[in-house]
């Protein structure tokens, strides 16, 4: 298998606002991806809201993260296998030009960057006690692999089988903590 150039670490913690809808705020970050400079909020920080589907297509993935201005950062595929969390996804950007919000065209920031993959590792939550918490992890690691997505699925096996340990360790240890 060809061994992808990763360009992009980042670390998604869960920002416990009392909403229904969680959200996650980049915390931690190694290496740069462009767009994520463009998905920056009032605040200077990016942050995505972890949303059900809402496609009625069988293939829809069952969680995607959504990003500034309702822009569907993508879909979580394998986030859940045979009913529970998998502790691992991937996925890719929408491959569209602009997006419509509230009837308003916008620009797609992650556009011509499509042909990247992005690989998640999902980090449930340790202390909690109730089925409905348990679903929603206290953590996502973002992995992103320059022009992997049509090997993504493959490099999301590879993730699980280890196959990226080292490397994770690495990006771990030299992330900047914002």
């Amino acid at each position: 298998m060809i061994t992808p150039n990763i360009i992009y670490y980042a670390r998604l913690s869960l920002e416990r606002n009392g909403s229904k809808t969680p959200k996650y705020v980049i915390t931690a970050t190694a290496g740069n991806y462009a767009p994520m400079e463009k998905l920056k909020g009032r605040d200077g920080r990016v942050s995505m809201f972890l949303v059900p589907k809402t496609s009625c297509k069988s293939s829809a993935p069952q969680m995607r993260l959504q990003a500034k201005d309702s822009l569907n950062f993508t879909g979580l595929k394998d986030y859940f296998m045979d009913g529970k969390l998998s502790g691992y996804a991937y996925g890719y950007a929408p491959a569209v030009r602009t997006y419509t919000v509230k009837g308003k065209e916008k620009p797609n920031p992650l556009y011509g960057y499509e042909n990247d993959g992005f690989l998640f590792i999902v980090h449930q939550d340790e202390t909690a006690t109730s089925e409905a918490e348990k679903i929603i992890p206290s953590e996502i690691e973002l992995i992103v692999l320059e022009g992997a997505k049509v090997l993504i699925p493959s490099y999301c096996k590879q993730l699980c089988m280890g196959g990226f340990d080292e490397i994770l360790n690495y990006l771990r240890k030299q992330s900047n903590v914002l």
